[in-house]
């Protein structure tokens, strides 16, 4: 879930930013409010009557994420994509097993309860422990050279309209033409990585295949409430659903 105090701040220093004097051709800034949708006018208060909500999508990881305003430097090619979409799909320890099948199996329970004919009536926070997946302060860059390619600028989070900012500690990388891989590091290592699949699905069966094998990692995509424990000597995955 997000600080609200930050996602406050944030708003508000991005509605302030303004193109340079004399200058015709977009700002960085600008590009970034204006692919966002963000808006600097007033909305009109609207009283809503809780009970009507409805929710798109039935779980979101609680990671207390902090933003920061991107730079012009920062903010070019660095992945853009609504909070809500943060670590649906993610990549965990081993060690993390049996935590994750009691929580995936809690979700499935609460899931079935409160889905609707549009929509959920509640939403599933999931809540796991954050424990160091890659250790060491060039965490980011050993993970990157596993596929031959170079961390790109930290993902800045949406909301439906507007921006909310560049994850702090946060990288990129693009392991193939159709993944992103994503998190946080610290001086620690690797503390986050989730997983986004952008076209070929099948791109991201091989980037979890290397992923393991080196690592010893595994797979979740929490829509599918499923998880990729393992890689088998004849390339088959050893699948676990709740």
């Amino acid at each position: 879930m997000i600080r609200r105090d930050v996602r406050h701040l944030l708003l508000r220093n991005l509605s302030n930013f303004t193109p340079s004097q004399g200058r015709t051709e977009m700002s960085w800034i600008n590009r970034l409010k204006s692919s966002l949708g963000s808006k600097n006018a007033d909305v009109e208060k609207k009283t809503i009557d809780v009970t009507s909500i409805r929710y798109s999508m039935p779980t979101v990881a609680s990671d207390v994420l902090t933003f920061v305003v991107p730079t012009q430097a920062s903010f070019e090619g660095a992945p853009q994509f609504h909070e809500d979409e943060w670590c649906q799909i993610e990549i965990l320890p081993a060690a993390s097993l049996k935590e994750l099948q009691t929580t995936l199996a809690e979700y499935k329970i609460f899931e079935e309860a409160h889905r609707l004919q549009y929509g959920w009536s509640q939403i599933f926070s999931r809540r796991l422990t954050r424990t160091v997946l890659i250790e060491g302060t060039d965490a980011v860059d050993k993970l990157a050279v596993l596929f031959g390619t170079a961390p790109t600028n930290s993902p800045i989070l949406t909301t439906t309209s507007r921006p909310l900012g560049q994850v702090e500690s946060g990288f990129a990388i693009k392991p193939l033409s159709d993944v992103l891989l994503y998190g946080v590091a610290d001086e620690r290592g690797i503390t986050a990585l989730g997983a986004m699949v952008q076209g070929d699905d099948r791109q991201l069966s091989q980037v979890f295949a290397k992923l393991h094998s080196s690592f010893g990692f595994m797979l979740v995509d929490w829509r599918q409430q499923l998880a990729l424990c393992s890689v088998g000597l004849d390339g088959n995955f050893a699948i676990w659903r709740p």
